[in-house]
Formats: C-alpha cells, sequence, structure tokens
C-alpha cells in the first residue's frame, strides 16, 4: 500500500524503492514535467532536485538551500549513455566510471554544454551521480533529463537519511516528497575528479 497526504501545497508519496509502482512513478514524472521541485531518496542520503532544463527551479533549489551561486550543484543521470549526453569522457574516463557505477560516488567531469553554467557555478566540470535505487534512475530515463542532486538540508546542515530528518523549512518549500524509508548508507557521496582520480569529497 502506499500513502499521500497533503502538507500545504506539498505532496508525500511513499514508495518502494526497490519495488516502485507506476502509478506512483507516473505522479512523479509529471511533477517534474511541470517544473516541481521533489525530494527523494537514494543510496546514501536524501535528495532535492528538478529537471536540469528548468534552470527557475534551479535557482528555487540555491535559495531553498540558502547555498551560494559559486558552489556548484551536480546532476543524476539513469546510465552511462545519459552521461555522455553532458559530459566529454575519453575511453579511460569511461572505464573508470563504468567499474563503480554502482558505487557512492559523485564523478566530476568534464561538462559540455547541454549543462547551463548556473549549475556548474560557470565551472567547466560537472558532478555526476547514477544512483543505484531503481525508483531514482527509472524517473530519470522517464523524464529522458537528468535531474539535479544536492542533499535536502540547508547549507550548513546534516545531511538526511529519512524523510522525519529533513527540515521543515525545506519540507515546505517543494512540491512533492518521495518517503522510501531510511537511506541505506547515511551520508553523503565520495565526490572523486575523474581525470586527476583525486577524491575531492570523503
Amino acid at each position: 500500500m502506499f500513502q499521500v497526504w497533503i502538507h500545504r501545497t506539498m505532496r508525500v508519496l511513499r514508495i518502494n524503492p526497490f519495488k516502485p509502482e507506476r502509478k506512483l512513478i507516473l505522479e512523479v514524472i509529471d511533477s517534474l514535467n511541470n517544473r516541481e521541485i521533489i525530494i527523494y531518496p537514494t543510496d546514501t542520503v536524501y535528495g532535492i532536485g528538478c529537471r536540469i532544463i528548468d534552470l527557475d527551479s534551479v535557482r528555487k533549489i540555491f535559495e531553498i538551500k540558502k547555498r551560494h551561486l559559486n558552489k556548484p550543484l551536480s546532476i543524476a543521470c539513469s546510465d552511462l549513455e545519459m552521461v555522455k549526453r553532458y559530459a566529454i569522457l575519453n575511453k579511460e574516463d569511461e572505464r573508470f566510471i563504468r567499474e563503480r557505477i554502482d558505487k557512492p560516488f559523485t564523478f566530476v567531469v568534464k561538462k559540455k554544454t547541454s549543462v547551463d553554467d548556473l549549475i556548474t557555478s560557470k565551472k567547466d566540470t560537472v558532478g555526476i551521480r547514477l544512483p543505484p535505487l531503481k525508483i531514482v534512475r527509472e524517473i530519470i530515463e522517464s523524464v529522458n533529463c537528468p535531474i539535479i542532486t544536492t542533499s535536502a538540508n540547508t547549507a550548513g546542515r546534516k545531511a538526511p537519511s529519512t524523510v522525519n530528518e529533513i527540515e521543515n523549512e525545506i519540507l515546505n518549500a517543494v512540491d512533492l516528497v518521495i518517503d522510501s524509508g531510511r537511506c541505506r548508507i547515511g551520508k553523503p557521496s565520495t565526490v572523486i575528479d575523474v581525470r586527476t582520480k583525486r577524491i575531492i569529497r570523503d
């Protein structure tokens, strides 16, 4: 069974992340296609996101998180083929990512112009995640576009591993929340520069 309840204008869906009901997935897809902002589970922590093409929504995510525009956001892709639409990869880069594709990593790679400077704070690189949860990959694949992935907390606060840990200020500012219980890892992903193999955040 699933539950839907209303909190002001925000909707909450309780979805099994491993066996998501298609009816609920379609509601999330509709939300994203309507340029809305969602909170969703990953293997690491709960994220906040929208389609990367909806720049007004991207700006709002910066505002919701109280995040400076000089601190870039990462994007989540459904698979490596989608990554190649938004990043410049050589064969070694591709092999490096493929070998770690299901690990809790954010891969920093050279971006293509299909990723707006707003997202990357005018840098020539972008952080890319490939969340292993079926629900997240199915949503991204269905909207045929990466989504913003950044932890669902205000700057300086602890990243939430359950919906109950998310600040009310954040919850009240989004359009839809997917509640899939506790995130398996419970801490943010490791950020690694694919070109230098240097760990930026452990």
